[in-house]
């Protein structure tokens, strides 16, 4: 009898420990990126490749991030983005390339090959309030583009591209929309790069 008091005191103490620790559900709101749409230039000739980016460990996770001080970042729990930002981040290079009509965009590794290839890395993703009065939002692109052929393959360039850009308000749906303008000048910027390198 002793045996079976203690085994049922066993089976209830988790349901009542899980109803005495029960909390609210926290509440988060999921952002993403709005980067305009491209420009159509002159066709490009040549196939393009868009390696899937890879980003730096201060711009590689969804909560937004901010600057507070020369040394210091917060992370804000309560505000994402949608996925990953680099997941986010190669559809729309690609998309961008596809819209601009800078060449014939595939996906790496297909049978047909590429002649160029593009290496997408971000390494700066915050929203700067040192100076709440004048809050910016900062981004930073490496993107390094290979010439690929039957001799092999060469870096044509590789150009850090960065921009920040005012925000109308301290606020993350003010950060994401000028992430978005400053990833838009961004993926023009190279653009314009890529079809002067490509001849």
């Amino acid at each position: 009898m002793r045996v079976l008091r203690m085994l049922l005191a066993c089976l209830c103490l988790p349901a009542v420990t899980s109803c005495s620790l029960r909390q609210p559900a926290v509440s988060t709101v999921d952002y993403a990126f709005d980067i305009p749409a491209a420009a159509r230039g002159p066709a490009g000739e040549k196939s393009i490749a868009v390696a899937p980016f890879t980003a730096g460990p201060q711009a590689a996770g969804q909560m937004l991030l901010y600057r507070v001080g020369e040394t210091r970042y917060e992370h804000d729990f309560y505000n994402r983005l949608l996925a990953p930002p680099p997941q986010l981040l190669t559809g729309a290079l690609r998309r961008h390339l596809s819209q601009a009509r800078a060449g014939q965009v595939r996906e790496p590794g297909t049978p047909l090959g590429s002649d160029l290839l593009v290496q997408p890395r971000l390494v700066e993703l915050y929203a700067d309030y040192r100076d709440e009065s004048r809050p910016r939002a900062t981004v930073a692109v490496v993107l390094v583009l290979i010439e690929r052929g039957p001799g092999g393959s060469r870096e044509i360039f590789e150009r850090t591209y960065r921009r920040s850009i005012p925000m109308k308000a301290v606020s993350p749906a003010a950060a994401v929309d000028a992430w978005s303008e400053g990833l838009g000048h961004i993926f023009r910027e190279f653009t314009a790069d890529l079809r002067r390198a490509a001849g």
